[in-house]
């Protein structure tokens, strides 16, 4: 049972990043380049992923953790290039640029410390670093959406791929938390996890496969 619903969600997932790196190449992946470069690295990743599956776990391990750190990179690059592209119709724009930012970092770094000298296997500190990252990508997330609310424009398009990049990094939190608190409950908190990066994807592909009014005007 498991293994269907794990190579159904690769099946789905492979279909829909498809779409929205075909959507993207008919122009949008200008005004978007992390978005561009986040669903290539997912694909990439999923299909090494497959790859994978007969190799030791050792491996799997390994390239687990190098995959989530490039994808977790490109999130915080994803989320400062959508604060930078919401702050530019938004009253609020010298928060964005002066506050945002270094707030976030600073509270990772402060998460991090606090853990810096505690006895933890490599998964156990990767997942608690995991969960943190997430966690504040998702407090970037919600001053992303209080900007585009301010606007003077609000930008349509930029609210669905926030809302849906939003909606993915809930449910990772909501998952990693799931998985912490009991093994009873690694699957479900793995199955929304998967649920919600799936419905992101279907949202980026939903806010990208048609273009905005603007740009049907210049056409």
């Amino acid at each position: 049972m498991r293994l269907a619903l794990q190579y159904g969600a690769w099946a789905i997932g492979l279909w829909l990043n498809l779409r929205v790196i075909s959507a993207l190449m008919r122009g949008s992946y200008r005004e978007y380049p992390f978005v561009f470069a986040y669903v290539l690295s997912l694909l990439a990743s999923t299909v090494v992923e497959i790859g994978l599956q007969a190799a030791p776990q050792t491996v799997q391990d390994g390239y687990y953790w190098i995959d989530e750190v490039v994808l977790d990179v490109l999130v915080f690059c994803l989320v400062v290039a959508f604060i930078r592209q919401a702050a530019r119709d938004s009253k609020q724009t010298t928060i964005a640029r002066y506050w945002l930012f270094p707030g976030a970092v600073a509270i990772c770094a402060v998460l991090l410390a606090v853990h810096r000298g505690s006895r933890m296997s490599m998964n156990a500190r990767m997942t608690l670093i995991s969960l943190y990252l997430n966690i504040c990508w998702v407090i970037l997330d919600l001053a992303l959406w209080s900007l585009l609310v301010t606007a003077r424009r609000p930008d349509r398009r930029l609210m669905l791929l926030s809302g849906g990049l939003g909606l993915q990094l809930t449910g990772a939190v909501m998952g990693q938390v799931l998985r912490r608190r009991s093994h009873g409950l690694v699957f479900t908190g793995t199955l929304l996890e998967v649920t919600t990066g799936l419905l992101c994807l279907y949202i980026w592909w939903r806010a990208l496969r048609t273009q905005p009014a603007r740009a049907r005007s210049l056409a």
